[in-house]
């Protein structure tokens, strides 16, 4: 459970320890580069999450609307004295030193401050992270269940949910192949029955000896994409990775394709994906087939205003990269992009709640995008969510485009598309199922 915020709920021992530290600060700790979502409101009063997407051992904590401005004035360039005089300008209340001192405290504790116990702490998660052989299952048991049968029986009847396909799939000795698919990464949780259409697709063709597998890096990363030659477990069983592709790739592409590795230690938008395969028997020792985790860096990052990405030379190196690796390895290969669509509503960053209009808004530009991803255009794919400047926030924009730009116009069919809204209206989220079939 998420914790409140409230100024005096931290306990006297926490206090004597750390007191002394906050009081001594020439500034005071900047807050972290953090996730904020707005969620409902409680009684009439907004309530806001912090949350590390690199961390999912530490708890979300809400704040209300004052203690999200008390954080944001945490720079790392203000005195105690300095945040105590903002706030009081911006409210017209002067906060007791030692209020401040506790708030301080807590947020510390949360790791939520870039002080040097927090860098020492990523430094060690960091440094385990790198030393395991395979990437752990980090949301077993959370968005989807952890114990393997109830999870079989949570993925058997996703098939037969109202809004899922109908009946589990039916393979057949004569399928065909699929060159790539597009599948959401919300948690399975909430769609659940749109990943049943994805995957009801995949199963029902030809087995890939290979699964590229491509995801949105939620958390932020330096380079294009990031690689990593660990195996991705789940609950059913290990989906190892393909070290000999992953070299591979690593050779032709002139970047350093392992300095987020780290990334992938909470990431979901792949773990999701490997999970799905296991299930289905594509991934693991006996199926024989493996997969290559990549995650992608937002799109925004690396293109330039009224720019297409392949007009950039990272993006292109990149490209080629895959493709020239895809040719090498001789082997079947399917392109799977773990990518949900729009998010929009007060929940990340509108201002109002979502009206029936909003909602059909967002499903006719998805639609249009959907037709120009089906028609296997990558760079006319990025300009029609760049056309208002990506006003519904395409979560996906990037592994969809590099897997458009590898399958270079291939053509896909829409299986599914659908729209998650929350109950009170202050969030949306969408996304889609579509199927590559080879040619």
């Amino acid at each position: 459970m998420a914790r409140a915020f409230e100024f005096a709920t931290i306990t006297r021992a926490i206090l004597s320890s750390l007191r002394g530290s906050v009081s001594t600060w020439e500034s005071l700790p900047p807050l972290r580069a953090v996730e904020i979502i707005q969620l409902p409101s409680r009684d009439g009063q907004p309530v806001i999450c912090l949350r590390d997407r690199l961390d999912p051992e530490v708890q979300p904590l809400l704040l209300g609307r004052e203690g999200l401005l008390l954080a944001s004035l945490l720079d790392g360039q203000r005195t105690l004295g300095a945040v105590r005089a903002a706030f009081a300008l911006r409210t017209g209340l002067l906060l007791p030193t030692e209020q401040i001192e506790r708030f301080v405290a807590q947020l510390d504790q949360a790791h939520l401050l870039d002080t040097p116990a927090y860098r020492a702490r990523l430094d060690r998660q960091r440094s385990e992270f790198l030393a395991r052989s395979m990437r752990p299952a980090a949301h077993a048991g959370g968005a989807y269940p952890g114990e393997p049968a109830a999870l079989r029986r949570f993925l058997d009847n996703l098939y037969l949910h109202p809004d899922g396909p109908g009946g589990p799939p039916r393979p057949s000795a004569s399928a065909a192949p699929l060159r790539a698919l597009i599948a959401p990464h919300i948690d399975l949780h909430r769609g659940g029955p749109l990943y049943a259409w994805a995957y009801r697709a995949l199963a029902e063709s030809a087995p890939a000896d290979l699964y590229v597998l491509l995801g949105t890096c939620h958390a932020g990363m330096r380079g294009v994409a990031a690689a990593t030659r660990k195996g991705y477990d789940t609950p059913l069983g290990l989906v190892p990775t393909d070290e000999e592709f992953v070299g591979e790739l690593a050779r032709r592409y002139p970047g350093d394709l392992f300095q987020d590795e780290y990334q992938h230690r909470a990431e979901h938008s792949l773990e999701f994906q490997a999970l799905y395969l296991r299930y289905l028997g594509r991934g693991g020792a006996g199926a024989g087939a493996r997969c290559v985790p990549l995650l992608c860096n937002a799109l925004q990052a690396l293109v330039p205003p009224g720019t297409v990405p392949s007009a950039v030379a990272e993006v292109r190196e990149f490209a080629d990269a895959l493709r020239g690796a895809i040719a090498a390895s001789g082997k079947r290969i399917c392109l799977i992009a773990g990518a949900d669509l729009a998010h929009v509503g007060p929940q990340f960053g509108d201002a109002r709640p979502l009206s029936d209009l909003d909602l059909a808004r967002v499903a006719a530009g998805d639609r249009e995008m959907l037709e120009l991803v089906c028609s296997g255009d990558a760079d006319a794919f990025y300009q029609q969510v760049m056309r208002d400047g990506d006003g519904r926030r395409i979560c996906g924009l990037a592994p969809i485009y590099w897997l458009l730009a590898t399958l270079d116009g291939a053509r896909g069919s829409l299986l599914r598309y659908a729209q998650w809204v929350d109950p009170s209206r202050n969030g949306s989220v969408t996304y889609a199922a579509v199927a590559f079939p080879a040619t």
